[in-house]
């Protein structure tokens, strides 16, 4: 089919980047067309560009008269017949459109613009640098090599934290790469990875490969994406958002940190791009290595029942080891309040700050909380500082000149005199320690140390967390005070302390990942120590030392850790032993809101064997950018197709243009 000439009078379907499944165009004289071409089409008062989905032989169910005719053909540009495939197995299992799967493989407007390509063809050198590898690491390569070139695969690279599996996967890529059309994709969750990864990168290879992410300009993005289709990239890192470039010739796809939940895509089109990933290497027919330390508990259940394979790195690479894990109880080791205020570190944690700063060694606490404080109360009334257009208590950021923030939705405001309840002045108490506290502490108790705090609010560019990492890994830091955005995949030889201020913060979520969440985030904030030579050590802060969690962590103690979420997973009947799907339902007005929950709460499926569904109940964010909320949660066996079960639903109502819905397969996220 995708060398199948339509032409003159023939009518095709055009597939165009809004939120539809295309549109009916006749082919005017002159022009020729097959699957995938890109074309120009006239629709409403304006040109759009499309893709060519399919040729049209139905009969039409309105007068011929009324179809538009294409208007050009795009030359030199055409989407394969697998990438089409993919973006309709994406739609459907997200229940979208498919025009708003396009809009992420077209990604931004200026693409068609006619200026002339700066990217040249990168050339890789595989014997730029040959590493040394441990025999633990040899293995896993030839392992994983030998996956290419037989189809599809999937396979965890499950390795602890500094055993090398980035120079595992980099051997595997390596011989990918000895075919000269190959491409491989190397996937990674947040941008902030890219710094230090890049510079491993081009170490190995001795040239940097094409990037993609939000970060990089209009001018590199369409450039990089020509790149990209025509085959001339042959190494394409990035974030979620490169899996839906027009690759020429896909050999290989890297997904690091496979178990990160910023994979999951909330806004627009809602997908979980590792799954996404899957499905890619599915269609294309090649192999996926999916690399974690810590891996997701789906991916374990799949490796536990044959569906993925894996291969294992069990001692950490050259001489570092696994780092020394202490729980401190603060229940008994309570901080005493200093001159400078209320304290939020242990003098345990203290003591060993000190001791590796005599000892010219660096420290790196965690807290994963933006701002000064999370909470601005009115001692006399009790009264809590909201957002006006979300359900959610302002964050203090700075404590002098203190700006109120929401972190939803980005309203500000200052700290007002008076407090807007009981007229009381100069009553508010800021509560709780926020990264901003953290470092108002250390720089009272430390203040000597150099002292680099990272966060995205404070952190507002690539360039300069790179620089910052760059300091952290030529020790010109002593102390580092970082929020998450810190402890995924960055390696600092000298980093030997490890301190978490407060371990509990994850337990609170209501997500039924909340202790996986909590085990995989502290056990890569944990990873970060010792990675060299000397040994590391971490604390962790906790008033629940004796939680299975804590003790699997400080343990070292995954297996133990990983079966017992299996069976609570299995007798709570959530995944991965069954789907989830969830509908959030929006509105301005709250009575439309509710009316159409009445109406598809009339339609819910219900008394069908191996079929669960929930409510609506409000959203725990009920209200949300001046938004109400509301949300449907429906449990399905595996063997059920879902998304079947959601279309047969939904059919059976008309949303009202005052309420938006959204379906969310396989829910992270159930604010």
């Amino acid at each position: 089919m995708e060398n199948t000439i339509f032409s003159f009078g023939d009518i095709v379907k055009v597939l165009l980047p809004i939120a539809s499944d295309g549109y009916d165009y006749i082919i005017p004289e002159n022009i020729e067309v097959s699957v995938g071409d890109f074309v120009k089409v006239p629709l409403r008062n304006k040109y759009e560009i499309g893709v060519v989905l399919k040729k049209n032989d139905e009969p039409l169910s309105y007068d011929i008269s009324k179809v538009k005719s294409i208007f050009s053909k795009v030359k030199n540009y055409k989407l394969s017949v697998s990438q089409i495939e993919f973006i309709k197995k994406v739609a459907d299992y997200n229940l979208t459109n498919v025009g708003n799967i396009l809009k992420m493989v077209m990604g931004f407007d200026e693409l068609f613009d006619t200026v002339i390509p700066r990217k040249k063809k990168i050339e890789y050198n595989p014997t730029y640098v040959s590493p040394k590898l441990s025999d633990e690491q040899k293995n896993a390569t030839e392992i994983l090599s030998s996956k290419l070139d037989k189809g599809f695969s999937v396979t965890l690279l499950d390795g602890i934290t500094g055993s090398g599996k980035t120079e595992v996967y980099f051997n595997v890529i390596n011989e990918a790469l000895k075919k000269s059309e190959s491409q491989v994709l190397i996937m990674l969750p947040e941008i902030s990875l890219t710094g230090q990864f890049l510079s491993k990168f081009q170490e190995r290879f001795g040239i940097l490969p094409v990037l993609w992410h939000s970060s990089v300009t209009k001018a590199q993005r369409r450039d990089n994406w020509k790149a990209v289709m025509n085959g001339d990239a042959k190494v394409i890192v990035g974030t979620r958002s490169s899996l839906f470039l027009p690759y020429k010739n896909l050999s290989l796809i890297v997904l690091d940190e496979e178990h990160d939940g910023s994979y999951k895509q909330e806004d627009g089109v809602i997908y979980q791009g590792r799954d996404m990933a899957v499905l890619k290497a599915s269609v294309d027919k090649i192999p996926i290595i999916l690399a974690s330390a810590t891996p997701s508990i789906e991916t374990i259940n799949n490796v536990n029942i044959g569906k993925y394979g894996i291969v294992k790195l069990t001692s950490r690479f050259g001489v570092a080891v696994m780092p020394e894990v202490d729980l401190i109880d603060m229940r008994q080791n309570q901080p005493v309040k200093e001159s400078w205020g209320k304290s939020w570190l242990s003098s345990v944690l203290v003591k060993q700050i000190e001791e590796k700063l005599l000892n010219k060694e660096q420290v790196m606490l965690y807290i994963n909380r933006r701002g000064y404080a999370p909470l601005v109360l009115c001692s006399e009334c009790g009264n809590r500082l909201q957002c006006p257009h979300c359900n959610v208590y302002l964050t203090a950021h700075s404590k002098d000149d203190t700006k109120c923030c929401c972190h939803h939705c980005g309203y500000s405001r200052r700290l007002p005199k008076v407090c807007e309840k009981c007229g009381k002045e100069d009553t508010w108490v800021l509560v709780g320690p926020g990264i901003e506290r953290i470092e108002e502490e250390v720089k009272n108790r430390f203040p000597n140390a150099k002292i680099e705090t990272i966060s995205s609010d404070i952190i507002t560019s690539q360039t300069r967390l790179n620089e910052i990492i760059r300091k952290i890994s030529a020790s010109e830091v002593d102390i580092i005070i970082g929020t998450q955005i810190l402890v995924k995949g960055h390696h600092f030889p000298n980093l030997t302390l490890v301190g978490v201020v407060d371990g509990d913060m994850s337990f609170s979520s209501s997500d039924l990942r909340a202790n996986e969440n909590t085990f995989q985030l502290l056990t890569q904030v944990s990873g970060r120590a010792g990675r060299d030579v000397k040994k590391g050590k971490v604390v962790i802060q906790t008033y629940n030392p004796d939680n299975s969690v804590m003790q699997a962590i400080k343990n070292n103690d995954r297996d133990s850790f990983v079966k017992q979420e299996l069976k609570d997973r299995k007798d709570a009947l959530m995944p991965p032993f069954t789907k989830l799907a969830a509908f959030i339902l929006s509105s301005k007005n709250k009575q439309a809101l509710e009316n159409f929950c009445y109406v598809l709460k009339q339609k819910m499926p219900v008394g069908i064997d191996g079929i669960q569904t929930y409510g609506p109940i409000d959203s725990p964010l009920s209200y949300l950018k001046n938004n109400y909320r509301k949300r449907f949660l429906i449990v399905v066996d595996r063997k059920i197709h879902i998304q079947d079960i959601l279309k047969k639903w939904l059919s059976m109502v008309i949303i009202p243009s005052s309420v938006k819905l959204k379906v969310d397969i396989d829910p992270y996220n159930f604010m």
